[in-house]
């Protein structure tokens, strides 16, 4: 995994506490919340975004890799955006804009056991992932 920055706190409640820091040391615009904060009832998830990119947003590739206890439990990838009829409001957002949308995050069918959790989440401008548009650390300590 990559080193991280300075982390900022995502959310806290009784059951998970979450937070971020880039994988580099440049400066971002860019904020992300989640509510609710629990894994309490297998809830849906909405995560609110503030982003200013560096690149345009027309292609976007994610990749997501989950490690628990350090094994990789999960590695997940996702074109999200291709630049034809696409489902997201962002997709297409030139370098500079500003990003403010709430997105539904839902897919967690596994049941977690407690600890920490780093979830490497990478987002790519091409699909060939040579672009690199976006590298966060999350981290989720589930009580």
């Amino acid at each position: 995994m990559l080193n991280s920055q300075r982390r900022e706190l995502i959310c806290r409640s009784s059951d998970i506490e979450l937070s971020y820091s880039f994988c580099d040391s440049m400066k971002h615009n860019f904020f992300f919340n989640i509510t609710p904060c629990s894994l309490i009832g297998k809830p849906q998830w909405e995560g609110s975004v503030f982003w200013i990119p560096r690149s345009d947003i027309i292609f976007l590739k994610i990749n997501l890799s989950l490690w628990y206890l350090d094994a990789k439990a999960l590695d997940w990838k996702q074109i999200i955006c291709t630049g034809i009829d696409d489902d997201y409001s962002f997709c297409g957002t030139l370098k500079g804009e500003t990003i403010n949308t709430t997105i539904n995050i839902r897919g967690l069918t596994m049941e977690l056991e407690k600890g920490e959790y780093t979830v490497l989440l990478r987002g790519f401008s091409n699909y060939f992932e040579e672009n690199l548009l976006i590298c966060l650390n999350l981290t989720m300590l589930y009580k």
